[in-house]
């Protein structure tokens, strides 16, 4: 699907009060090498969400190096031996561990945005507001399928991602609805 249908049929879903004021954007830099791209959502002209190749991978190989420090896989002439060395493991872990580090800080790479959004239209209202993808579960939160009654009965935890709260305190916000944060 061409990225302004996909554009169009998401903003469709958009509540009332949020509609005209939120946009999603997208742009492809292709004079850079792999052309990385960037997506990002805006509200009234500010930006409340960016997913961008360039600063996700920059923020990345910093953390990275930060918490694998100077871990190396030993040279083997055995390719085997070196793919399943307990010292490459814990350079994934440590990979793994700088994503969700990143993750919880709303520093995202585009297909972290992308790929979720152009799924999300063909997705039930509660396949959404129920996932545990991140970007999908935020984006729910603006969708006009989600009633007054429902955001009253959502409860924010110690827990809930950054992203899913600032989504939801918007959508509280112009819905004039007071938000319910629990204490555990």
């Amino acid at each position: 699907m061409k990225w302004s249908k996909t554009k169009s049929t998401l903003e469709s879903f958009l509540c009332e009060k949020l509609k005209g004021r939120i946009h999603i954007h997208a742009t492809v830099y292709r004079k850079f090498h792999d052309s990385p791209a960037r997506v990002w959502i805006t509200r009234d002209g500010k930006e409340i969400l960016s997913a961008s190749d360039v600063t996700y991978s920059v923020e990345y190989e910093k953390l990275y190096q930060q918490i694998k420090g100077d871990k190396t896989i030993p040279y083997n002439p055995d390719w085997n031996i070196m793919f399943q060395s307990a010292e490459r493991q814990e350079l994934l872990k440590a990979g793994d561990e700088a994503e969700q580090i990143l993750t919880n800080q709303n520093i995202f790479e585009s297909y972290h945005l992308y790929e979720p959004l152009m799924t999300y239209s063909s997705l039930s209202i509660e396949e959404a507001w129920n996932s545990e993808n991140v970007m999908i579960k935020a984006f729910s939160m603006f969708d006009r399928r989600v009633g007054k009654r429902r955001l009253k009965q959502f409860t924010l935890t110690q827990d809930t991602h950054p992203l899913i709260v600032d989504f939801y305190k918007i959508r509280c916000d112009v819905e004039g609805i007071q938000k319910r944060l629990e204490s555990s």
